[in-house]
């Protein structure tokens, strides 16, 4: 018997034998059947792979949506308050057709209350728009000169004409180049009547008003004499404010007489203007600056502050802003008669 070896039975509770593999209780039990171990799930590899691009899609989206409120957000200046110590002017430009007043007004004011801006600049290339808008800038001006004592200049790019004008004379002083086109100090007002066009086309508007002149200006008929005057009497208003306004704007250097010889429509170039003391000297942006800068106390070149104009950014067409708005109602708005202080 020694030389056999003893016959090893595993139970339940002794596991396998040292130094073993493991012995199946299904080997020494008949009739029961292997117990398996369960075999772990895998993953589909698809799905983790579009699992993962979704989370990467969303996080490109919202990194993309913030960083667009953060845009929007930001006023857009080529260079901000804090990056350049010391005394800074500050260049407001008026481009194109005067439409709204909003945002002019606010660089106006931020710069007003701003205490490293010593002066500002409105740079204008206009040929005019509206009138309360252009109304409303110029009261800015005047009202920022006024409680801030912050000389503000006017620097007349290719155009200052009418509403561009009109603006230019509530500041300090104007500065305009040789070639550029100034003055057209009036009021025009402008529609189309197309009846005829209508009525070729076997067309025939109806209109149903409450009084009178209450559709005067329709461009479905002819005017009537006591529109044509209706609408003459509002023009010479409108026109002898901006005469008043030009005067007030250049006391001292002009009478209200004066400004009323030239208030035909006329425009000048900056020669002209200069010779009739429409502007007060020949120059440049630069030049511009200096004259704010020598006003306003400050020596040497100062540091300048020109805001880009904005552009629509992401989030402005997500959410519809108010330039893609404003266009598409231009666009889709009938036809109407606009007073305006336009060359």
């Amino acid at each position: 018997m020694s030389d056999i070896d003893p016959i090893t039975t595993v139970t339940p509770e002794s596991g396998p034998p040292p130094g073993g593999a493991p012995v199946e209780s299904g080997d020494r039990q008949p009739g029961r059947q292997p117990v398996q171990e369960p075999q772990p799930q895998r993953r589909s590899r698809a799905g983790t792979f579009f699992l993962g691009a979704f989370s990467g899609c969303a996080i490109v989206f919202l990194g993309v949506f913030f960083i667009s409120i953060i845009v929007a957000a930001s006023r857009n200046d080529t260079t901000s308050d804090w990056r350049i110590a010391g005394a800074k002017v500050a260049i407001v430009p008026i481009d194109g057709e005067i439409i709204e007043a909003r945002e002019t007004v606010e660089r106006i004011h931020r710069y007003a209350d701003s205490s490293t801006i010593r002066a500002i600049v409105m740079r204008i290339n206009s040929p005019g728009g509206a009138i309360a808008p252009t109304q409303e800038i110029y009261e800015e001006i005047r009202k920022a000169r006024q409680e801030t004592g912050k000389p503000i200049v006017a620097s007349i790019d290719s155009i200052g004409a009418s509403g561009g004008f009109y603006i230019a004379a509530a500041c300090d002083r104007i500065v305009a180049n040789p070639g550029s086109i100034t003055g057209s100090i009036g009021v025009i007002l402008q529609f189309v009547e197309y009846g005829d066009l209508l009525s070729w086309a076997k067309l025939r508007p109806e209109t149903i008003k409450s009084g009178a002149l209450k559709d005067s200006g329709s461009p479905y008929r002819p005017l009537t004499d006591q529109e044509r005057g209706y609408f003459q009497r509002i023009v010479s208003q409108l026109h002898a404010q901006f005469v008043r306004a030009v005067a007030d704007g250049r006391t001292g250097k002009m009478t209200e007489a004066d400004v009323s010889r030239l208030a035909d429509g006329r425009v000048f170039t900056g020669e002209e203007a200069l010779a009739l003391k429409l502007i007060d000297q020949l120059g440049n942006l630069d030049d511009a600056v200096m004259t704010a800068a020598k006003l306003a106390g400050v020596k040497g070149k100062p540091a300048t502050i020109y805001p880009r104009k904005r552009k629509p950014a992401l989030l402005d067409l997500l959410t519809n802003g108010d330039e893609t708005e404003a266009i598409v109602q231009r666009v889709l708005s009938r036809p109407t008669a606009r007073w305006l202080y336009r060359w």
